[in-house]
């Protein structure tokens, strides 16, 4: 393992143990959930890729639910070997993957192309002022976001995840923004 990849598993593993001690999490996917909002009013948009959270990620179920009550449709993705494929959530018809991770059930959802959303939701770690992404060292949204060439890509995690700068490799792919239960950081 070089250095840079070390440095990045040392700060995973410090953050997800700052996560499982996190309190307040009812009232953090609250405000997550304003402030995701507000960046989808900034534009008149139709369609949303996002992911379902899992474990300790920032919620983005109560998100997810507002969207479809707006009539916005929504893309949720589900792992196929090292990829990831984009499906129209209903809010409802999902499955538990290997990974113990809810994702749509592909018995029932239509396929769709990444590339027709207006705007892609990230999941990270941590987010830098740069716009560089950490996430949890699989590269699933690196390599969705190298197919990605819409401007509004944006990561989510807790306000305290937003830092100065982070360990970043050639692979990195960064993020034109952040979203916070605090605030939407507008990057590059």
């Amino acid at each position: 393992m070089n250095d840079i990849a070390l440095a990045k598993a040392q700060l995973r593993s410090k953050i997800l143990a700052e996560r499982t001690a996190r309190t307040n999490t009812a009232l953090d996917e609250i405000n997550l959930t304003s402030q995701l909002l507000s960046l989808v009013e900034r534009t008149q948009l139709t369609r949303v890729a996002t992911y379902i959270s899992f474990a300790s990620e920032p919620s983005t179920k109560l998100f997810i639910k507002e969207l479809l009550t707006r009539e916005i449709e929504v893309l949720v993705p589900k792992l196929i070997g090292v990829e990831m494929d984009w499906f129209a959530f209903d809010g409802t018809s999902t499955i538990t993957s290997t990974l113990g991770m809810q994702e749509p059930n592909s018995a029932v959802l239509e396929q769709l192309e990444l590339l027709e959303t207006d705007l892609l939701v990230i999941p990270a770690l941590a987010v830098d002022r740069l716009g560089n992404r950490l996430g949890r060292g699989k590269g699933y949204f690196d390599r969705a976001l190298a197919k990605s060439f819409m401007h509004q890509r944006f990561a989510v995690c807790f306000e305290t995840e937003f830092l100065a700068s982070l360990p970043c490799e050639e692979h990195d792919r960064r993020v034109q923004g952040l979203v916070t239960e605090q605030a939407i950081h507008d990057l590059n």
